[in-house]
């Protein structure tokens, strides 16, 4: 798990910046362009990296280099470092220190430094300082793209040509790929299958390379046939079935609220907190008030008290050239308002108004 982050010169990040993330449930809330999606994919990109060689002993830095630096680039589906500096708001100089946490991993033994300088490519990335070791957890990015309904094409072009292709829909398509290996799964991500189930009236299943939707009853229904936002959440189910998703995990998943309606996002959030209590490390990006407020009452709740929580907020800086601002709490309350989640309570109260003036007329 990503417990620690400090930026400096990446992206949306000219100044230095630094997140504490908790192993339960991380919330970042921003409008458009606000750098959340950045935000989240630098913390997946380090934190599969620092999974990924948890069976190399002794790596050489430069090969670790080589492969952060790819990670970075396909993650963020950029050709070149230059592109994750903040050059343009005057910072071409990227500093990065995370610290991972995993089982057996004693505090500070997976913590990562390195830097990069825009325009200087033939130097690539530089890491200060190398883990002491890597961790034997997992992370899984759920992003925007739906791949279900691609992932023939996906897992074609993938094996021949995986550097053409968006690193986290890859890496998905690859986590899907792998087989259940039979075990019982424990109680709470079996609650979790549970409640992904009875939101799509039925469960998601692999045939000859395809997947479908089975519903009591009826024949097996294609998926380009299924809702985009029920998709999404079979695939969760998908990668809780066949292990990809266990006690351990972070999973980062942008705008889970995308494609659902309003109506099944009580039952998205008692999916999230399910997880959290399975022990999977949440992260999420929103800007949806009606998710944000479901996860307040639900997190109210006596029996959701032990999950850690937190939330953060980012704003575009109203000179660009600074970037974003950022602020983080225990609770929504503690965060800096949001323009997109002023906006909507802001037509609420007129809506409202409106209503209740029409009412006194008649």
């Amino acid at each position: 798990m990503i417990r620690k982050l400090t930026v400096e010169g990446v992206t949306v990040f000219p100044r230095q910046e630094s997140f504490s993330f908790v192993p339960g449930l991380n919330i970042i809330v921003g409008g458009n362009d606000s750098g959340k999606s950045h935000l989240m994919k630098l913390c997946y990109a380090i934190t599969k990296w620092g999974c990924d060689g948890a069976r190399r002993e002794l790596p050489e830095v430069w090969a670790e280099e080589k492969r952060l630096r790819r990670d970075m680039l396909r993650v963020f589906g950029t050709h070149n470092l230059t592109s994750l500096t903040a050059r343009n708001r005057g910072n071409a100089l990227a500093r990065i220190k995370a610290s991972l946490e995993g089982q057996k991993v004693p505090a500070g033994a997976a913590d990562v430094c390195f830097t990069f300088t825009a325009d200087k490519e033939e130097e690539g990335l530089h890491i200060d300082k190398l883990p002491q070791r890597f961790l034997a957890e997992n992370a899984i990015f759920i992003s925007p793209r739906e791949v279900l309904s691609i992932y023939p094409c996906y897992m074609q072009a993938g094996k021949r040509y995986p550097e053409l292709l968006d690193s986290a829909s890859w890496e998905l398509c690859r986590a899907l790929e792998e087989e259940p290996e039979g075990q019982r799964l424990p109680g709470p991500l079996h609650y979790v299958l549970q409640q992904i189930e009875q939101l799509l009236s039925g469960r998601l299943k692999r045939l000859n390379g395809r997947f479908y939707l089975q519903r009591h009853g009826q024949e097996p229904l294609e998926l380009n046939l299924v809702a985009e936002g029920f998709k999404r959440i079979g695939t969760l189910g998908l990668l809780i079935g066949n292990g990809a998703i266990r006690t351990g995990t972070s999973l980062f998943w942008d705008e889970p609220e995308m494609n659902l309606n309003t109506s099944h996002l009580p039952l998205l959030v008692r999916i999230l907190m399910g997880l959290c209590h399975a022990g999977v490390q949440v992260m999420l990006t929103t800007h949806s008030l009606f998710l944000l407020r479901e996860l307040v009452i639900q997190l109210a709740e006596q029996r959701h008290a032990k999950i850690p929580r937190r939330f953060f907020g980012m704003q575009p800086a109203h000179n660009t050239a600074q970037g974003v601002r950022t602020s983080a709490g225990n609770s929504l309350d503690e965060i800096d308002r949001i323009d997109s989640l002023d906006a909507e309570m802001e037509q609420a109260d007129r809506y409202l108004n409106m209503n209740f003036n029409q009412t006194e007329e008649i």
